[in-house]
């Protein structure tokens, strides 16, 4: 299968399963899982049996389905930002540097000059504070209010706060400076408002499934969609055959009436009559020491019990939908479908009994020949054993004696590999 096939059919299962695609592009899809589809391709059986047994909302995960992993590392890579220069300096860089730093020089003549005599003595002791960012900037906006005073004949601390000392030397109630800002976010971020500053990841968890019966839960990453490559011999796609082939084997199909040129009504005006047909494919399997497998598709009409072979191949060139058509009446049934099943099966009987047969009769004759050498093999060897050896001896020849039997006997074997009710114009049968 080639990448446009792998594509075509995936999209037709999720199709079939009623997913909803969220986004689809060249080379991958986005796609919600319904629940039926979720229970075949996640695994999750304890979440589902936790959703049964408590009839909670089921949440479906969510998946990207890759079908062409070089095309799309290759769009990835075209739609990546690229960065916009040189200036990437982060945001507490801007607030407590805006201008050119002064040098070693200019630092040792403002110590020596002493934060009092300086209009910006306020900026550069706040700027030394240990506190880190917010004190900075914090210090900042003490550092106008002491430029302000000081320029009215007073003096000011070594803080910046610009504002007198009490009486004990501490600043003042309100006084701006590092312990002011203990309320504030560093950054500038408030907390959020109407959550008493619980984080909102938090109120997320708590309002889920598992929240509402377990406690709060920690939140899933936001955004985060599992990525699958679906390519020819994945473990995805083996896992979308095997889900296709054993929930396909039965299916119930209409025949769409003709339409109009034009026109969404069917082109005729009287109820047209469906009759309906049941269809087996049997895999027939003809093995000796080799094998050829044959595919017989049969159908039985279930009013007269009228029997069709290659069924199949003429559906192929029909356009069938799951659902019955407007303005349709359907005949009744004469036949069950134990009783259509055992015509059918008697029916394909007798067709091979009157296959030719020959190479039964030449594999007959292959199997006489190898029970002839393992006879003669091994009576030799029991003849000169011991007694103690001769009883493993009688175990090693039943076993080769069944190994020759299984690999030369000639058997005809038949399987069912689906089968299906169609309904189809009576007219053209």
């Amino acid at each position: 299968m080639n990448t446009a096939q792998v594509e075509r059919f995936v999209m037709r299962f999720l199709e079939a399963y009623n997913c909803r695609i969220i986004e689809k592009t060249k080379h991958a899809v986005i796609v919600n899982l319904s629940p039926e589809a979720d229970k075949e391709l996640t695994g999750r059986s304890y979440y589902w049996s936790f959703v049964e047994r408590t009839g909670v909302e089921p949440e479906t995960m969510t998946y990207r389905f890759v079908f062409d992993p070089e095309g799309d590392a290759a769009a990835a890579a075209a739609a990546r930002p690229v960065p916009a220069g040189p200036r990437n300096e982060p945001l507490g860089a801007a607030a407590t540097a805006p201008g050119p730093q002064p040098g070693a020089a200019d630092r040792q003549a403002q110590g020596a000059a002493g934060p009092g005599n300086s209009p910006q003595g306020g900026l550069t002791a706040g700027a030394a504070d240990p506190e880190g960012a917010a004190g900075a900037v914090t210090a900042a906006s003490g550092a106008a209010g002491g430029s302000g005073q000081a320029a009215g004949g007073g003096t000011v601390p070594a803080g910046g706060s610009g504002t007198p000392p009490g009486p004990q030397g501490q600043p003042a109630a309100g006084a701006a400076g590092p312990s002011a800002s203990a309320g504030t976010v560093p950054g500038g971020a408030a907390p959020a408002a109407g959550s008493g500053g619980i984080p909102p990841e938090a109120v997320r968890s708590a309002d889920s499934i598992l929240g509402r019966y377990f406690g709060t839960a920690p939140a899933p990453p936001v955004g985060r969609v599992p990525r699958d490559e679906v390519t020819f011999g994945s473990r995805r796609l083996q896992q979308l055959f095997a889900t296709a082939l054993n929930n396909g084997r039965f299916t119930r199909l209409f025949e769409v009436p003709p339409q109009a040129p034009g026109s969404p009504l069917t082109g005729r005006s009287a109820p047209l009559t469906y009759c309906s047909w049941m269809n087996v494919n049997y895999k027939v399997e003809y093995a000796c020491d080799m094998k050829r497998s044959e595919v017989h598709s049969l159908a039985i009409q279930m009013t007269t019990g009228e029997i069709r072979e290659e069924f199949h191949p003429s559906m192929l060139t029909r356009k069938l939908a799951p659902k019955l058509p407007a303005n349709i009446h359907l005949l009744g049934d004469n036949l069950t479908l134990s009783r259509a099943a055992s015509i059918l099966e008697d029916y394909l009987e007798q067709k091979i009994r009157r296959t030719d047969h020959r190479w039964a009769d030449r594999a007959n004759q292959v199997l006489a020949e190898e029970h002839q050498l393992v006879r003669l093999y091994y009576e030799g060897m029991l003849s000169a054993a011991e007694p103690e050896a001769r009883e493993e001896l009688e175990i090693r020849y039943a076993a080769r004696q069944a190994e020759v039997d299984w690999q030369y006997r000639p058997r005809v074997h038949v399987s069912v590999i689906n089968c299906g009710l169609f309904h189809l114009r009576a007219e053209e049968r």
